[in-house]
This record gives structure tokens, C-alpha cells and sequence, in this order.
């Protein structure tokens, strides 16, 4: 998306704050300082079994302890955000012994996810590809931890520098990125819902500016 952005095709860019790209992206001057808009979150999948127990928690960490401690195989998602949370998950547990139970299969994304419904295993995903991903696809999987803010991945608005990219709408951009940040809209953000779920997976994030 940066690279369109970089060729003149978006005046204003949406990304995860976390992305290498963002950084570059503004420290070359292409971008003006990000502001943050909402935030989507990773949910812990698993098996409608759930041997683990961990249907309903809201604590990550609880629910990444119970699996070791159950010693339930998970299979980690090779992406570079949900391996670092991982990474704290298993730090938060007490730095468990993964052999037996903790697979890398270099998997991501949906590949990851098709793995661990094929093997009965737990794994990381956002909400909104898995939400996507299932309504056209059969898996052995579901949301069982969601809800700690821990899982939440902020998004960040930047609008194109019209001083280094010809022809960005810049009035356009800054009037987009005011609604986004708009109380109202901020309040519409917290409010939607996925048809089906009860549970809120997007949330403002207007006030961490």
C-alpha cells in the first residue's frame, strides 16, 4: 500500500502502526506523523474441544498457560506481530518448555490456521481474516480468547506529503482523517459489530493521539 502511496495512487494510507513500512514512510518524508484511528485484535483459536479450557477468558496470558500446562499442541503463525506476542505470551506463562506441544511449522495466515484445524492445535489470528476466512471456508476452529487488550493492534492514518508526491489530494486526506477522528465516528467504531458476534473487535482509538 506505501508503494502506491509512494507513486502518487493514495492521499491518505491506513496501516498497523507496527509495520516497518510506516517508519520508512514518514522518516523519508513521504508521510506526515501517523495518527491513530482504531484498532482491530488477534484472537487465540482452537478446537471446539478445547482441552486447554480456555472458552471465555479474556486473560491471554492465562489462556496460553493453561495450553502448556495441558500441554495442548499449538502451532504459531509465522507472522512477524503474532510471533512477538508469542513470544510474551510465553514469557508471561513462565517461559514453558515447548518441546511436544509448541510447533513452528513455517506456516502464516490461513496456511497456519488450516494447520492447526487439521491437527487439533491452538494458534494466533486477527479476528477479521478469521472472520472472512470462515465464512467461506470449513475449519475445526473458534474465537476462545478474545477481549484483552493485550490482543489489540492499533491502526494509524497517514496522509501523503503533497511537497514529496505530485498530485496528492491533501485537503481530501486531512478532511478524512478529521471524520476517522470525529467523536461520532469514534463512537460508531467502538459500536459495530460482526453479524453474529456479540462481542466488540474494533475500537477507537482517536484519544491515544
Amino acid at each position: 500500500m506505501f508503494q502506491l502511496a509512494r507513486r502518487g495512487e493514495a492521499d491518505l494510507v491506513i496501516s498497523h502502526f507496527g509495520f516497518q513500512e510506516v517508519e520508512a514512510f514518514v522518516q523519508d518524508g513521504f508521510g506526515f506523523w501517523p495518527r491513530m484511528v482504531f484498532a482491530n485484535q488477534a484472537a487465540i483459536l482452537g478446537p471446539p474441544s478445547d482441552p486447554a479450557q480456555i472458552r471465555g477468558l479474556s486473560d491471554s496470558f492465562e489462556a496460553f498457560r493453561r495450553i502448556a500446562t495441558a500441554r495442548a499442541p499449538f502451532i504459531t503463525n509465522d507472522l512477524t506481530v503474532l510471533t512477538y506476542l508469542v513470544d510474551i505470551l510465553w514469557e508471561g506463562a513462565g517461559r514453558p518448555d515447548r518441546t511436544g506441544w509448541f510447533y513452528d511449522l513455517g506456516l502464516s495466515d490461513q496456511e497456519a490456521v488450516q494447520a492447526a484445524s487439521q491437527n487439533g492445535a491452538y494458534t494466533l489470528w486477527g479476528v477479521d481474516p478469521f472472520v472472512r476466512f470462515i465464512a467461506t471456508h470449513s475449519l475445526d476452529e473458534e474465537m476462545l480468547c478474545v477481549g484483552d487488550p493485550m490482543l489489540q493492534r492499533m491502526l494509524a492514518s497517514v496522509v501523503v506529503n503533497p511537497e514529496r508526491v505530485e498530485g496528492v489530494n491533501v485537503e481530501g486526506a486531512r478532511a478524512l482523517e478529521r471524520y476517522l477522528l470525529a467523536p461520532a465516528t469514534q463512537a460508531r467504531i467502538r459500536a459495530f459489530r460482526y453479524p453474529g458476534y456479540e462481542p466488540a473487535f474494533w475500537w477507537s482509538a482517536g484519544p491515544q493521539n
